[in-house]
């Protein structure tokens, strides 16, 4: 590498600049986007997984190379070799490398901002759909696309960019790492509470009309927990986005029923509507969408009782559901699966969010709890954004919805551990504040709830509606918490 002055540069001027020439005494590793997207040597839904021996490695670069060398294309992959850091020391106007300062040895250097910058704008770079351009579209990208993205690496990210990591990246990623990787080490229970209100801002005095969002449960004999929040969308106020959101809860009672009738052996499960096609109905995808990356994974075999069977095929028997109930209507979905053996999926459509938070086993000091999102986004200003970093918008425009709208659903399988609330919710519930990540709300507004001593899940689902409704109550606002344990005996 070299930095020099351009060719019809003035012999004296007022900026000077060196020539700085760098060899690297080894072949440099394919960068991480590359060694993802093109070479495929390492998986995108295992680089959460891997990311521990990165860690390490960054750890070893700052401690050669200072704080603030590292760059995006700093982060490297091999498939043999495994991780290289690529680090830039600083020079001096001599061309040598510039001395650090060592301390005793015992700790690894703390990476300055632009370090964390760096390896946020690589790992989001390695899964993105098109290359990340700065800090602003990869943190944008985190949250429109969660749930197509590894599950949790925004709070990864988010972790990196808002940690001190005094002691090295290594050592404050590990609390989070260890959490990301927890397994339940037996069976689970389940326990799910609902709050629901009418944003003030919304309300017109007709209950019948003014809270379109509807949502419930079901635990079966088989002990697997079946759940769901749909968002009824409306246009000119008339309550058919609340006969949308209802007709598709009805809808997914009768296939839980029919699931749990299945696996106890009393009737098939159905994969037919219960009657004909109506107006909206959508044949099932014949294809993997591209929300879709582990509809081949562990959990999405097809039948009965599976955690979610045929995702495609239960978006389309909803959106079929709401085409008979109304012409105008429709509503955003997001459903989960529980199985009592720990394993869990979602599938949505629309801006509705499933979000999972997990106890983290963090030092004195910092928060207790971990959030991350499990469901992307499908509106106007998601598919913007995946083609350019200059996407703007309307956040909430739909561009895909139960009633003639379903072009696009998301499905994510995942593991769920004792201890762990996994939140389904309507866009009025989740309401960003300025300048803060949701996560980061749901991690600080759970370890106070258990600080408090009250039970968390419920309080947590009584919280959000509350602070819906403290942020300006411009939305009506439903949050169903499932609060997961220990098998019962």
């Amino acid at each position: 590498m070299s930095v020099e002055p351009p060719a019809d540069a003035t012999e004296y001027g007022a900026v000077a600049l060196p020539e700085i020439r760098v060899e690297w005494p080894q072949a440099l590793a394919p960068t991480l986007r590359d060694s993802v997207v093109d070479a495929h040597s390492l998986d995108r839904e295992e680089l959460v997984a891997a990311l521990p021996g990165l860690w390490r490695a960054v750890d070893a670069a700052l401690d050669l190379a200072g704080p603030g060398s590292l760059v995006v294309e700093s982060v490297r992959h091999d498939a043999y070799e495994g991780w290289q850091v690529a680090a830039l020391p600083r020079y001096d106007l001599d061309g040598r490398v510039r001395p650090r300062e060592r301390g005793d040895g015992t700790q690894h250097a703390a990476p300055q901002l632009r370090d964390r910058r760096a390896l946020v704008g690589a790992l989001v770079d390695a899964v993105a759909e098109r290359p990340c351009l700065d800090l602003r579209d990869a943190l944008q990208m985190l949250d429109v696309f969660a749930g197509t993205f590894p599950p949790g690496l925004d709070a990864v990210c988010r972790r990196l960019l808002g940690h001190e990591l005094r002691h090295g990246v290594a050592a404050g990623l590990a609390p989070l790492q260890e959490a990301l990787d927890r397994r339940a080490p037996g069976g689970v229970s389940t326990l799910c509470f609902r709050e629901s209100a009418v944003g003030s801002r919304k309300a017109k005095g007709d209950p019948a009309t003014d809270n379109e969002d509807t949502a419930g449960a079901l635990t079966g004999p088989s002990g697997v927990l079946r759940c769901a929040v749909f968002d009824g969308v409306t246009g000119d106020g008339d309550g058919s986005g609340g006969t949308a959101a209802r007709a598709a809860l009805e809808q997914a009672v009768r296939r839980w029923r029919l699931e749990e009738a299945a696996v106890a052996g009393d009737a098939p499960p159905s994969d037919h509507h219960p009657a004909g096609p109506g107006p909206g109905s959508v044949e099932a995808p014949r294809s993997v969408p591209r929300d879709d990356p582990s509809s081949a994974g562990p959990g999405s075999s097809a039948g009965p009782g599976s955690p979610v069977s045929r995702p495609g095929e239960l978006i389309a028997e909803l959106d079929a559901a709401v085409g008979r109930a109304t012409a105008t209507g429709s509503a955003a979905a997001v459903l989960a699966t529980v199985r009592p053996d720990g394993t869990a999926s979602v599938v949505s459509v629309g801006d509705t969010e499933a979000w999972l938070i997990r106890p983290l086993r963090a030092p004195a000091g910092e928060i207790p709890y971990t959030a991350w999102k499990l469901t992307p986004a499908h509106t106007g200003f998601a598919e913007r954004l995946r083609v350019t970093a200059d996407a703007e918008g309307e956040e909430s425009q739909l561009v895909s919805f139960l009633g003639g709208g379903t072009a696009r659903w998301a499905h994510r399988t995942f593991r769920v551990a004792p201890g762990d609330l996994l939140l389904l919710a309507s866009d009025g519930a989740t309401e960003p504040e300025r300048d803060r990540w949701f996560g980061a709300v749901l991690a600080e507004l759970t370890a106070q709830l258990d600080a408090s001593g009250r039970p968390t899940a419920p309080a947590l689902a009584a919280a959000l509606v509350q602070r819906a409704e403290a942020l300006g109550g411009w939305d009506n606002a439903t949050a169903l918490v499932c609060a997961v344990g220990e098998a019962k005996d």
